[in-house]
């Protein structure tokens, strides 16, 4: 019957969401042991390899915490622009760290942006569908607008081309001080070429709640879906068996007791199904979503840059 395909259907997707809390769960706890595979390698001094841990750790859960670990481990394998996104980053999202991590991430960041300087770029024209790469990464770029980007002090090279244009390299010096070093590539159209106009540039979506809330919520949600799924089955398998206690014997309907029982059953799989959603779910929301360390840290370079040992 269609309305016992569209009961299936709700249960199949309750178990979807629940193996997904699940799986939410089990990336935490892999990203626990990455994250402190990292730790014992850093306060090793094997920066690159504890970097590497520390990048999975964030992958399986973005943890704030874990850019405080990340930044210090770029800024020790000379990744400086990135170890400075990772710190500023923690001081902006980890309003609960404590005074010593902020010192930390504070020192490292200093020491960080001492080796980086700023390059405003810009491509020419600006009705072009321009590219741009800075020693082979790409830049994001602005038609017609300087773009502000930071680099590790010393020589670079600037390459830029656009559908129907030449492309242009130019190598470029980033010095040290507060004057941005000027990148104004204008490229030249090839002959009997036509530059490709360019559609809407894809902007960065803001960021919204957690990942952990939003599967809270729909746990919470499909908890009290369950509950008054469960409810209106219930209801109504108590209706039919009283529809079939109450016939006469021999004129019982074989199958408004079949419907009643199957949907006794569905009541009963909608209600368990609704609690176990809604206590997830409400874990997930009112749990704490972390815990302060007060653990062993290792000292990694001057000042107060320490690894954090634990999120």
């Amino acid at each position: 019957m269609p309305w016992r395909r569209r009961f299936g259907s709700w249960l199949l997707a309750v178990a979807i969401v629940i193996a997904a809390a699940s799986a939410h769960a089990d990336g935490r706890e892999e990203s626990r042991a990455a994250f402190r595979r990292g730790v014992t390698l850093a306060q090793g001094g094997d920066y690159a390899r504890a970097r590497d841990a520390f990048v999975e750790a964030y992958k399986l859960f973005a943890h704030p915490s874990i850019l405080l670990n990340l930044g210090i481990a770029r800024w020790k394998t000379g990744e400086l622009a990135a170890a400075e996104q990772d710190l500023v980053r923690f001081l902006s999202d980890d309003g609960g760290a404590s005074a010593e991590d902020v010192a930390s991430a504070r020192s490292a960041l200093s020491h960080a942006r001492a080796g980086l300087g700023t390059l405003r770029v810009r491509i020419a024209p600006s009705s072009a569908r321009a590219r741009a790469t800075l020693d082979g990464q790409p830049l994001a770029l602005v038609p017609g607008e300087f773009v502000e980007v930071r680099a590790v002090l010393g020589e670079h090279q600037v390459d830029a081309e656009a559908d129907g244009y030449a492309p242009k390299r130019q190598p470029v010096t980033v010095a040290t001080g507060a004057t941005p070093t000027v990148v104004d590539l204008a490229l030249e159209a090839r002959e009997g070429a036509r530059a490709v106009e360019p559609g809407a540039a894809p902007g960065l979506p803001p960021e919204g709640m957690s990942r952990r809330h939003v599967v809270g919520w729909v746990l919470v949600g499909a908890g009290g879906a369950g509950g008054v799924i469960g409810l209106i089955a219930g209801l109504r398998a108590q209706s039919l068996s009283s529809d079939y206690n109450g016939a006469p014997p021999g004129a019982q309907d074989p199958k408004t007791r079949s419907d009643g029982i199957f949907l006794r059953t569905v009541a009963d799989v909608a209600f368990l199904t609704g609690i176990v959603s809604a206590s997830v779910g409400a874990y997930l929301l009112l749990s704490p979503d972390t815990s302060r360390p007060g653990a062993v840290r290792g000292v990694v370079g001057p000042g107060y840059a320490g690894i954090r040992a634990v999120f």
